[in-house]
């Protein structure tokens, strides 16, 4: 007995089927064409008609048959065929939209009948369709006749909204569209905007991985153990076979440090060999300003600058704003006239659209990454030629298709080409940027900052390799510190900008003179220290000093100022003095000690005995400490005469040691050795002190008041509490301040101007007399002098000594008596020694003098009958 099968209708069994054909097809294929394919064959074998036909809409309004089935070819083929945007009107358009609007067309009777599921104003599906009958279009019916057609229907395919394209079935014969058959083709397309939706999805997530693959390929060669040259050249390659374009160029900029540009190119190139240096291909980059070209490296950002950049490198590439991305075709760059110097460079090639984008972060550029394109000829299939004249009814001029064909396009840049690029850019420049924060880290590490020279620790390495080198070849090196004599005095008269504005001169000036292979670094301060390699003999070594130290001797110009340096330098030569870095840096820094001993300005060779020298100086210091509480210091005064009169008009307080075991040390030893330790600030407490109850005992003892001048040092005068103290001292005293002179040296008052006017001014104001000692030796102006609130200028004895024969210190001294009169201050001149002497001075008008030819130094029970005679004889 044979079983039967359930009776299902044929209609329902065929609607099912249709859709399950479509249903199955979008959901084992992820092309959409191949999805399109299948659904147009099933819904004509559904409906039963000549030909279905899905064409998809471009931007411009164009649409072209993508998909199509035909029967047994009782109607010609349109697939791939163009039809212009003018075929449907903007109307019929926004009724597919927004009623989802299809259209059923009767040839024969020149009839349409348009369903409208949706409401066209609020877009709310209708229970009942809208059906609308019209009279057929007649350009639209002769167009369906000329191809054979009788029967129409137009129904949207709509994706996000948005008009997609449209299914469209032809019949040769006359035929109804039932209900049914308009459900089913509606259920089919809406499992077509399904597909598209998929479709879309698989587009960005293709693009998506090609982003990331390509991201990751360049973010493993940026940090490949490679070459840098090799890195750039694959990365640049990889750009450019990632946005299938011909060529590329990758540019980094030269860095300000003084790097040189560095260009990779692949491809074809613009018909230029000099294209970074071309005013009007900058200006296309945006990198010229004001006429100036701007292809060079901006300052290196700082490292946080660049860690916060890089954190952030997602939202980044969101809001990059799109003035920094140049992406041009060639028909946008010959519609401008600025660019027509780049159209002729491209016009020889095949090049046809260009990319450029700076590698650049807040104006902070290091270069660009270019990517070039070639054209490509395009062949469009038309329906028909058209009339562009709204007078005729019949627009169409023809029915007949026709072949346009488009030689050697511009290919645009999609967005998806466009974030690629820019995230390609910006890896490249976090990683030049990277590199280069990391160098400039690596040399600021290891040189000074003023001067650019190596600084102690790249030295100590350089040395290192020196003396292994020294030692594998059995040669002579030398190792030298280098210290400028009376730095501290130009740095405190003239301040510290010129000071190191010196410093810079003066180790240019010591590269050029040394050899190639030597090297040089700044050990701190105004120290220098040098490697002097491949040395043969002691002659050597004496020729490169003396070669460094007359370079040294000639005058700087700093602005308006000629200044005039000397240095000390000490030398340790290896392997005699030493054979490793610490004890020949030592040696050579005892040796420049020594050569400061020998007063300045020459050079010294480490020797066994300068090891001893410099240990008495350490006990010399350590004695010093403790002279005030053993009371081996004291004062010996040395009167100040009237040069017109003779008279007494003043004396001097002059610091004395008197060293239990040495005897009397100089000051000259003693009180620099005092600056050194930081204790002349007390010292010169106690000197005052005394210096004014030597005063007030005098005039116990019946003697006159006079003027005790007291030097304060350059520490001392810097003190804030300086006219506090004294004023306490006085006061504790009972010296009346008119008897009490301050001497301040010419170096100390020019080191602050403002401090030390304010200064003068508290200390004037409580009765203190002013003078400026060594007058002429510092750096002070007639601008700056004049402000000063003085009483007393002291021509210093090295302008004295040969006078009135040497014709410059006669000049000087004339001159600092005409400025004191000039300033109506008082001139007294120091170290007078000879009667020659002093019938000059008093022959130019100076007021005082003081020197060994009026009297020594005395204690203070020896200057006593001097001071009640008030008269001295020369």
């Amino acid at each position: 007995m044979s079983k039967t099968r359930p009776h299902v209708p044929r209609r329902t069994s065929h609607r099912e089927h249709v859709l399950h054909q479509i249903t199955n097809r979008i959901r084992q294929s992820l092309e959409l064409p191949e999805i399109l394919s299948t659904a147009a064959r099933e819904i004509r074998r559904f409906l039963g008609v000549d030909r279905v036909k899905i064409y998809s809409f471009a931007p411009d309004g164009s649409g072209e048959v993508i998909a199509e089935a035909i029967h047994n070819n009782q109607l010609p083929s349109l697939l791939h065929l163009h039809f212009p945007a003018s075929d449907i009107p903007q109307s019929s358009r926004d009724l597919f939209v927004r009623a989802r609007q299809r259209v059923i067309t009767d040839v024969s009777a020149q009839h349409q009948m348009a369903h409208r599921l949706d409401h066209p104003d609020t877009g709310e599906s209708l229970i009942n369709h809208d059906i609308r009958h019209t009279p057929a279009d007649p350009c639209h019916v002769q167009y369906l006749n000329t191809m054979g057609v009788q029967a129409s229907l137009v129904v949207p395919v709509l994706h996000q909204r948005q008009l997609w394209g449209l299914l469209v079935a032809h019949h040769s014969k006359p035929r109804h569209f039932s209900e049914r058959e308009l459900q089913v083709v509606q259920l089919s397309v809406d499992q077509l905007s399904i597909a598209i939706a998929q479709a879309n999805l698989l587009a960005q997530t293709r693009a998506q991985v090609l982003y990331e693959a390509t991201l990751n390929q360049v973010s493993q060669l940026l940090h490949s153990p490679l070459s840098q040259p090799e890195i750039r050249q694959q990365v640049l390659e990889a750009m450019v076979a990632a946005l299938k374009a011909v060529g590329g160029r990758l540019y980094i900029a030269a860095e300000p440090s003084g790097e040189v540009a560095q260009l990779y190119v692949t491809g074809e190139q613009p018909n230029s060999p000099n294209l970074e240096q071309d005013p009007v291909w900058q200006e296309l980059l945006g990198r010229r300003t004001d006429g100036l070209s701007a292809l060079t490296s901006t300052h290196t950002p700082s490292p946080e600058a660049i860690a916060q950049f890089a954190s952030s490198l997602d939202t980044s590439l969101e809001s990059e704003k799109s003035e920094t991305l140049r992406f041009h075709t060639f028909d946008s760059l010959q519609a401008d006239p600025r660019w027509q110097p780049i159209v002729a460079l491209l016009e020889p090639t095949s090049i046809r659209a260009i990319a450029l984008i700076p590698l650049q972060f807040q104006h902070q550029f290091v270069g660009y990454l270019g990517i070039f394109r070639s054209g490509y000829d395009q062949e469009i299939l038309w329906a028909g030629q058209h009339q562009e004249d709204t007078r005729n009814i019949m627009p169409r001029a023809s029915f007949a298709a026709w072949r346009e064909i488009k030689l050697n396009q511009a290919p645009e840049w999609t967005p998806q080409d466009i974030r690629l690029a820019n995230s390609v850019a910006i890896h490249l420049y976090l990683a030049v940027t990277q590199r280069r924060v990391e160098a400039m880290m690596r040399y600021q590490a290891s040189h000074d900052a003023l001067t650019s020279l190596p600084n102690r620790l790249l030295f100590n390495d350089q040395l290192s390799l020196a003396l292994a080198s020294a030692q594998q070849d059995d040669e002579m090196l030398g190792v030298a510190f280098l210290d400028l004599d009376r730095f501290k005095l130009i740095n405190d008269s003239l301040g510290h900008a010129v000071g190191d504005e010196l410093l810079k001169e003066v180790a240019q000036r010591l590269r050029a003179c040394l050899r190639p292979c030597d090297a040089i670094a700044r050990w701190g301060g105004d120290e220098f220290t040098l490697v002097l390699p491949h040395l043969h003999s002691a002659e050597d070594i004496s020729h490169i000093a003396q070669r460094i130290l007359d370079r040294l001797t000639s005058s700087f110009y700093l602005g308006e100022q000629e200044i005039y340096i000397t240095a000390s330098l000490g030398i340790a030569l290896f392997p005699y003095d030493g054979a490793d870095v610490e004890t020949l840096l030592k040696n050579a820094d005892l040796a420049m000690y020594q050569a400061k001993q020998q007063g300045k300005n020459n050079y010294q060779i480490y020797h066994e005995g300068m090891a001893v020298q410099t240990l008495n100086h350490l006990a010399l210091e350590s004695d010093l400490r403790k002279a005030l509480s053993r009371k081996e210091l004291l004062l010996h005064y040395q009167p100040q005469i009237d040069l017109m009169t003779g008279a007494i008009v003043g004396v001097e307080a002059l610091l004395r040691w008197q060293h239990p075991l040495l005897g009397f040390v100089s000051p000259a030893q003693f009180i620099p050795l005092a600056e050194e330790s930081g204790i002349i600030c007390t010292i010169g407490e106690w000197v005052l002190r005394t210096a004014c109850q030597q005063q007030r005992d005098w005039q116990a003892a019946g003697l006159p008041p006079m003027r005790m001048a007291v030097n304060l040092s350059a520490q001392q005068f810097q003190q804030s509490s300086l006219a506090t103290s004294i004023l306490q001292t006085l006061e504790e005293t009972g010296i009346e301040p008119q008897y009490l002179e301050l001497e301040i040296t010419e170096s100390a008052a020019m080191r602050d101007v403002q401090f030390t006017t304010s200064t003068l001014s508290r200390l004037v104001d409580l009765g203190v007399q002013i003078a400026m000692d060594d007058f002429g030796t510092g750096y002070s102006s007639l601008s700056v002098i004049k402000h000063f609130p003085l009483h007393t200028l002291k021509i210093d004895q090295s302008f004295v000594r040969d006078a009135p024969h040497n014709s410059s210190d006669v000049a000087i001294a004339n001159t600092v008596v005409a400025l004191g009169r000039g300033l109506g201050l008082k001139v007294l001149a120091e170290g007078v020694e000879t009667a020659e002497q002093v019938e000059f001075l008093r022959s130019i008008q100076c007021d005082f003098a003081q020197g060994y030819y009026f009297s020594r130094p005395l204690q203070p029970e020896a200057i006593a009958p001097l001071l009640i005679s008030k008269q001295v004889t020369g």
